[in-house]
């Protein structure tokens, strides 16, 4: 009988957890431990509302009256440094133990910060905390430069922040076109004339070799494939990525592929240790193998349903990658996951700023973006999930709602899926 559960991550999908297994129906101890020192929050606002001074980066996923109602132990502050497997324990770096029957692993990960000359010094960045989304706006200045390295949602946002608080932006992207690893060119062309029209120096194609002081403080970057020179910049954000925290689960022996390898249900090569969020590498139909998400809806989607397995009630979890990002005034959402080869149709004028694009394979959308287009994506989700033929010209026409789309009948010996 489960008569412990300890969950390691103080975030998004460790709060989930503790809170789903628990209203679930688990009524033995119930323990989060997370590194920080604040109750678990949620990080979209770290990049959005924390930079552009419109709200509070820190919002907590839920309020400390929560954690006291559901009978949650919440240590706040305490890194685990060790899972000793054979007696079931997790240790905490001030020597403390926990014993658990079933553990999860929410322990997210960290900001990817490149090795380079300079980039250890003041006023380098990345944003992955409430203090480094202080330690970000509190540079930000009227006029000011900031220099961003990295064309991905981190770094259109910080860039979109900044132009928003009246600084100048240089963007470096290593790729050849925006958040290349997540949309298709014809959204990576939007994105980077949209930046370019409101004023960025967008630079695809271009890599931060090293950075350092000038006399006046400010940042002088030199670029891997030369180039003309970049202005000094008061900051550098660095928004290369993640690195997921595995070193607990590879110290423990359990089985790593870019995140800690899990099933539909969220265990791993343990049957006592579960993982979810950004840590966690899983299977999902709409995909071939295993993939790991970084994403706010997956921590909370598959937060919960590990939570609910780990209290006895097992759960499949297969759902739809989904994601969203504001820039300026648009707001840009994602469902599914793109690849090249697919037929795209698109709905709408970009140039109007309210648009979608789908991708289609065997006549059925298996992954859309829309930018200020949020009701039509909710509608395309279910198109997808309940994998409906459609008609591409249909489906391209304003004028004839989504959920209004004309039936295309299956033909005889095609492939369904």
């Amino acid at each position: 009988m489960t008569k412990s559960i300890v969950v390691v991550g103080g975030g998004q999908a460790g709060a989930w957890i503790a809170r789903s297994a628990r209203e679930a129906g688990f009524e033995g101890t119930v323990t989060l431990i997370g590194d920080e020192s604040f109750l678990p929050y949620e990080r979209p606002p770290l990049s959005k509302a924390g930079l552009l001074g419109t709200g509070s980066a820190y919002a907590p996923v839920f309020e400390q009256d929560e954690y006291d109602r559901l009978d949650i132990r919440l240590e706040a502050g305490k890194r685990v440094i060790e899972i000793d497997r054979a007696s079931r324990q997790v240790v905490c770096g001030d020597g403390s133990r926990y014993p658990y029957d079933r553990l999860a692993l929410a322990t997210g990960g960290r900001a990817r910060r490149p090795a380079f000359p300079g980039n250890d010094l003041p006023g380098v960045f990345t944003l992955r905390t409430v203090d480094d989304a202080a330690a970000i706006a509190g540079r930000f200045r009227n006029n000011g430069h900031v220099l961003v390295v990295g064309g991905g949602w981190i770094g259109l946002e910080v860039a979109s922040a900044a132009r928003d608080r009246n600084m100048s932006v240089t963007l470096l992207e290593s790729a050849e076109r925006l958040c290349a690893r997540s949309l298709p060119p014809l959204m990576s062309d939007f994105l980077h004339r949209v930046h370019v029209e409101r004023g960025v120096e967008v630079r695809t194609g271009s890599s931060l070799a090293a950075l350092h002081a000038a006399d006046d403080g400010r940042l002088v970057a030199t670029l891997a494939n030369g180039g003309e020179p970049v202005k000094a910049a008061d900051l550098v954000v660095l928004g290369v990525g993640l690195i997921p925290e595995i070193d607990l689960a590879v110290a423990a022996g359990l089985q790593i592929e870019n995140g800690i390898v899990v099933d539909e249900t969220g265990v791993t090569s343990d049957p006592h240790i579960y993982a979810a969020g950004d840590v966690a590498c899983l299977p999902l139909s709409c995909h071939t193998g295993h993939l790991r998400l970084e994403s706010w809806a997956n921590a909370q989607n598959q937060g919960m349903a590990v939570g609910r397995t780990m209290a006895g009630d097992t759960v499949h979890y297969d759902d739809l990658p989904w994601f969203w990002s504001d820039q300026y005034e648009m707001n840009i959402q994602m469902i599914g996951l793109f690849a090249a080869g697919r037929q795209e149709v698109i709905r709408g004028d970009s140039a109007k700023g309210s648009f979608l694009l789908f991708q289609l394979e065997g006549g059925q959308i298996v992954a859309a973006a829309s930018v200020n287009a949020a009701r039509d994506l909710k509608r395309a989700r279910q198109l997808i999930k309940t994998a409906r033929m459609v008609d591409a010209t249909a489906l391209a026409d304003i004028n004839i709602p989504l959920d209004r789309l004309p039936e295309v009948p299956v033909q005889a010996g095609s492939a369904v899926g």
